[in-house]
């Protein structure tokens, strides 16, 4: 079965010769209707565009993202300017400061779930902190991968790091070097790979990440009160066929790595640059909402979904909260099995509504309703409007996106698409195809206002 993906991209015209799954053209037309007509052997094709303002200054005033405003304490002093987006500590600071920082004296202060962070420890925990500390640096000496792991993220203080690891393992020790130790082999799975520092490196192939988002709607945006980076997922955007179409489902786990070890540092490393009075943890908080969910697509996504927290296991106590909203019936019969990928610390971060009300109620507690998307329950952009901000550049902006995956009946030769570029819009699109013939598959866009027509020749 063939399926193919459109995008639309905004601003100048760009064709990549060596995208061997996209096939991108350019349509600059202002109040013109374009019609899309795709013509192919095989049965499904994702169309997708993304649309921007020819005077982008104009537009500028639309993608401002809303400033949020964070209810903790924080040394304004403390400034993370010139901080490497990156991963991996290089600075191991001294006993003395370690302990100064575990006890919170210079540190922002963590005001919820207290219990386990700097500031808020006691006396045992602190012993704790130093023998594995201690036990770390031994550990290190002989193979570097065990300092590597637990200081990964630079934006985090040496404090944090330990808290985070003993956190996972409610401070024993023991259990805590163990956690370490289970996780080496995964972390040289990623490591061998830079664990994907562009998501162009991730999803392979050429494949554009702005085209992977519409169909695995996985979008970051903003901060939760608490200062964790907030994360969405609306599950009615997800389609499997539409992810096939841009890349292999295998490659979801790629992206994940390149999730967890370069987004979360950069989205850190922005936040704490633009604002250092800020306190902003290095754990992140989903909110899922899962209408529009099918029990299909449950089956197809759970081989993944195991991927996706091997992955995130190697990265412990990165989860703060995951809130879940619109759980339909039938996913009772699947939380046993994904409760089975995760460790106990991860499962009890889940918190499951089947009530729309009330899980939308708990996200507004968790993040300002001001900054929370409005399809969310709140009074922000939509998450639809978000992923156009974050498919945007420099030199372009993304006012809007329309994507469709376009299923061909078997007694067809095509199917057709429609949209309208409104004034002053500027409009590309890229097509993702599962064809396997490119002979006997390409893709017409007309211009029917001035009788002008594109022929694309789609390929793999």
């Amino acid at each position: 079965m063939g399926q193919r993906l459109v995008c639309c991209r905004s601003a100048r015209a760009y064709r990549n010769e060596d995208d061997d799954q996209g096939i991108i053209e350019d349509l600059t037309k202002t109040k013109n209707e374009i019609n899309g007509t795709v013509f192919y052997s095989t049965n499904q094709t994702f169309f997708s565009l993304q649309l921007a303002y020819a005077d982008l200054d104009d537009a500028e005033s639309m993608l401002d993202s809303t400033s949020s405003q964070l209810e903790y304490e924080a040394d304004p002093s403390e400034s993370t300017n010139g901080i490497a987006a990156t991963g991996g500590r290089k600075d191991i600071v001294s006993t003395g400061i370690f302990q100064t920082q575990l006890e919170g004296t210079k540190v922002a202060k963590v005001q919820d779930r207290p219990n386990g962070f700097p500031g808020h420890l006691t006396k045992e925990q602190l012993e704790i902190c130093l023998s594995f500390r201690q036990w770390l640096k031994e550990q290190s000496d002989e193979n570097p991968i065990y300092s590597d792991m637990v200081y990964y993220y630079s934006v985090e203080e040496e404090a944090y790091a330990i808290c985070r690891y003993l956190r996972a393992r409610k401070f024993n020790l023991k259990d805590t070097q163990e956690l370490v130790e289970s996780r080496v082999d995964v972390w040289k799975e990623g490591q061998k790979h830079g664990f994907y520092p562009t998501a162009a490196e991730a999803l392979g192939g050429g494949s554009h990440e702005s085209a992977f988002l519409t169909q695995f709607p996985l979008i970051m945006n903003g901060l939760t009160r608490n200062g964790c980076p907030l994360l969405y997922f609306p599950v009615k955007y997800m389609s499997i066929e539409g992810i096939e179409c841009v890349c292999p489902m295998d490659t979801i786990s790629k992206y994940m790595w390149h999730f967890a070890a370069h987004k979360c540092t950069n989205i850190v490393a922005k936040a704490k640059e633009e604002d250092p009075s800020r306190f902003v943890r290095m754990q992140f908080v989903a909110l899922v909402d899962l209408d529009g969910l099918s029990i299909s697509t449950m089956r197809r996504a759970m081989g993944e979904l195991k991927g996706v927290m091997t992955v995130l296991n190697a990265f412990p106590e990165i989860l703060f909260s995951v809130c879940i909203t619109n759980m339909p019936r039938f996913f009772a019969a699947f939380w046993p099995l994904i409760r089975a990928f995760m460790d106990e610390s991860t499962a009890s971060k889940f918190e499951l509504y089947s009530n729309p009300v009330e899980g939308k109620k708990r996200m507004v507690e968790l993040v300002d309703k001001n900054e929370l998307a409005s399809d969310f329950g709140g009074n922000g952009p939509t998450t639809l409007e978000m992923a156009a901000r974050m498919a945007s550049t420099s030199h372009k902006k993304i006012s809007r996106q329309i994507t469709k995956l376009l299923t061909k009946k078997a007694h067809k030769s095509h199917v057709d698409m429609t949209f309208k570029l409104e004034r002053g819009e500027a409009a590309s699109v890229s097509i993702y195809t599962r064809v396997s013939d490119a002979n006997q598959a390409h893709a017409v866009l007309s211009n029917s206002n001035e009788s002008e027509e594109w022929t694309i020749d789609l390929k793999r």
